[in-house]
């Protein structure tokens, strides 16, 4: 018995599409730098020398402590309050001035190595002995600072440590990998989701397109940070929490591409001749439309994924995110808000999203492209 052969049938319109996009350097590099930044990211635990989670041994980093010169001085300085009736109340300075002070000296005498300031108060005069000689150096000695957190880039940590005592480079690889894991994951049931109602939609119009098109738009009414946060509340921060809660809204920007796309090729002479040899909805839905509807999907797909990462951190920043143990990038970029001059907080997290938004864009601006119609039409 032999088993049926599966054939990649590409169309010659596809082939095409393909190899404008193959074309364009900018897009095709972008695509292979985000797939090699992905995929050292899902290798986070072969690449990552510590546990996220994990807190350092301060013992670890004595070698690394900042030292500063501890210097102690001889300061002779002196001040105190002389009496109208000449005695001397609130002094401050070495036993040593006080005894030349007490030994019947007079407001208008010379001290040896002093220079004498007097200010007249009411019942009092305020006296200052300022020495003619600089302060002598008692002791210099060198002093560790203790260690504490966040901790500057050292080798064993080269992003640092954050605030908790944690890696910073494991914290970013392993967050890096949770957040595009949530984006693609959510780009592809937004996809999903806003194809089966924007085809359902588009497809049989009429009542249908309406009373999907009311229950659309009410629905995306619904304040999505309140919805959110009132199931994080009654269910709990987590993972699959937070992709519930996106999956609920990111559906209907997708369903109306595809609506728009349906109601344009449902009247096509194609579709109707399927009607007439009597296939049925579905078939003429996913097997005559769909292939021809799949231009906005494909381009708008590396834009749902850049949302996605981008709403994570932005969660995550604000605390209704991932749980506070869970490695985050904007989870760090909080951390940074608070510790302003710990700049690799700032920098690392910023970057690993920096780099996967702009290649996600690229890769997004070189499909639309490739898969737009209007780069080979004319008007004359």
């Amino acid at each position: 018995m032999k088993l049926p052969k599966f054939e990649l049938n590409i169309t010659p319109m596809t082939r095409r599409r393909l190899r404008a996009f193959r074309n364009n350097r900018r897009a095709w590099w972008s695509l292979i730098a985000f797939a090699v930044l992905a995929l050292f990211s899902m290798c986070a635990e072969l690449v990552c020398p510590c546990d996220p989670k994990a807190i350092t041994k301060p013992a670890t980093l004595e070698n690394y402590r900042r030292v500063r010169m501890e210097v102690k001085h001889d300061v002779r300085a002196a001040r105190f309050n002389l009496a109208d009736d000449g005695s001397i109340e609130s002094y401050e300075g070495p036993s040593d001035v006080l005894a030349k002070v007490k030994g019947g000296w007079k407001l208008g005498d010379p001290i040896e190595g002093f220079d004498v300031v007097a200010k007249k108060r009411s019942g009092y005069t305020r006296v200052f002995l300022r020495p003619l000689e600089p302060p002598k150096v008692v002791s210099s000695e060198e002093v560790r600072d203790p260690v504490s957190w966040p901790f500057p880039p050292v080798k064993g940590h080269p992003f640092g440590i954050d605030s908790a005592g944690r890696d910073v480079y494991a914290r970013v690889v392993h967050g890096l990998r949770i957040s595009l894991l949530f984006g693609l994951v959510l780009a592809f049931w937004a996809m999903f989701g806003g194809l089966v109602v924007g085809a359902i939609e588009g497809y049989f119009g009429g009542w249908t397109d309406i009373l999907g098109q009311r229950f659309t738009e009410i629905w995306s009414a619904l304040p999505f940070l309140y919805v959110m946060i009132f199931i994080g509340s009654t269910v709990g921060h987590g993972f699959g929490v937070l992709l519930l809660c996106y999956s609920l809204f990111n559906w209907i920007v997708v369903s109306y591409y595809v609506r728009a796309e349906f109601l344009r090729l449902r009247s096509r002479p194609f579709v109707e001749a399927a009607k007439c040899q009597g296939f049925s909805a579905a078939r003429i839905i996913f097997r005559e439309i769909l292939p021809n509807a799949l231009t906005p999907l494909v381009t708008l797909f590396p834009f749902l994924l850049m949302g996605a990462i981008g709403s994570l951190a932005a969660l995550d920043f604000l605390g209704f995110g991932l749980p506070p143990m869970t490695p985050s990038l904007g989870e760090l970029l909080h951390q940074a808000a608070q510790f302003r001059g710990a700049w690799w907080l700032i920098l690392f997290p910023t970057l690993a999203l920096f780099s996967v938004m702009l290649l996600t864009v690229l890769v997004g601006e070189g499909l639309r492209d490739a898969f737009d119609p209007r780069r080979a039409s004319k008007i004359e």
